[in-house]
């Protein structure tokens, strides 16, 4: 019967190209390392390894089974590692979701921070919010960074936990040359009656909401002549005097020859939100909202978040 400490030893061996070095490696001694060896050559019924006074090299039937015992060796390594990240940090692989402006700027740093050394693997879906609770509830994430603009101890129900790391203010965006972009007082929505606007593909982005009911209070529809989710290119067309659009602080990017500007009108903010399902949590999942928390419970501002709203050319957003 072939001993995984077999396996070992070949692969060892292999690396070091000697039975004394394998030995070293693997903290045996040296008529371990041939016991081991012999015995699986007489299991096997082939010569594995050529011997020499110079070292040791495999043969073309060692190199064989090597490739094959490397596949098993792998595997119960992996195992053995995901079993030591499952008993001291409650996952193996951390599954998070997040919209894609918060992974783009809010994780990496938190995740590297927060599983830094644990030999926790992460895997990211980008989504939105939506979907991202729905995935949450059928247990296929962990965790995930949405955005709102409700309670959250009401908007969700009792199944989920929910918080706010920080409240993100819309902002105007105006192309730089834009009679309304100069100045330093709040712009009154109002005078864009008859601007084309930028608004999202779906149905649920809070901005659009915020956009609409402002507009009707003023007694005016707003005109749409783009729909778009990708915020590089809501700044793209803003910036060549084709539209303007309500973007959020977290979104604003630098080099698109836009404004961005606060307004006489409350337009609100949206909620960026920590989501799991209620109850306890894993310590990895737990670990890194305190570190999302400590890092960006401030806000965009605080943290200097790139693109944020020092991110945006004379940018006069400042965060509420």
């Amino acid at each position: 019967m072939i001993d995984l400490r077999q396996f070992q030893v070949l692969r060892a061996i292999a690396v070091n190209g000697s039975l004394a070095g394998a030995a070293r490696q693997l903290h045996y001694g040296q008529p371990t390392i041939s016991y081991h060896l012999s015995a699986l050559e007489a299991h096997l019924g082939a010569r594995l390894v050529e011997r020499s006074p110079t070292g040791a090299v495999l043969t073309n039937i060692g190199a064989l089974v090597l490739e094959h015992a490397s596949v098993v060796l792998d595997r119960i390594e992996a195992v053995e590692s995901d079993v030591e990240a499952r008993r001291k940090h409650g996952v193996s692989t951390l599954r998070i979701g997040a919209f894609t402006t918060a992974a783009s700027r809010l994780l990496p740093g938190a995740l590297r921070r927060s599983t830094e050394g644990a030999g926790v693997r992460v895997e990211l879906t980008e989504a939105e919010p939506l979907d991202l609770l729905t995935q949450v509830r059928a247990r296929a994430l962990h965790c995930a960074l949405i955005y709102g603009i409700g309670d959250e101890k009401t908007q969700y129900g009792a199944d989920l936990h929910v918080q706010t790391l920080f409240v993100d203010p819309y902002r105007l965006l105006l192309p730089t040359g834009h009679g309304q972009a100069g100045g330093t007082e709040p712009v009154d929505l109002a005078l864009l009656a008859h601007e084309g606007w930028i608004i999202s593909n779906g149905s649920y982005d809070p901005s659009d909401q915020t956009l609409f009911a402002t507009c009707q209070s003023l007694g005016f529809r707003p005109r749409i002549v783009l729909r778009a989710d990708n915020y590089s290119v809501i700044h793209g067309f803003v910036g060549a005097g084709g539209a303007v659009a309500l973007v959020p602080e977290l979104a604003l990017e630098k080099g698109h020859g836009v404004v961005a500007r606060p307004t006489v009108q409350d337009i609100g903010a949206r909620r960026i939100q920590f989501v799991t399902l209620a109850g306890p949590r894993p310590p990895t999942v737990e670990h890194l909202y305190r570190e999302l928390h400590r890092q960006y419970g401030g806000g965009v501002e605080s943290q200097g978040i790139p693109g944020g709203a020092d991110g945006c050319e004379d940018a006069t957003a400042s965060s509420t």
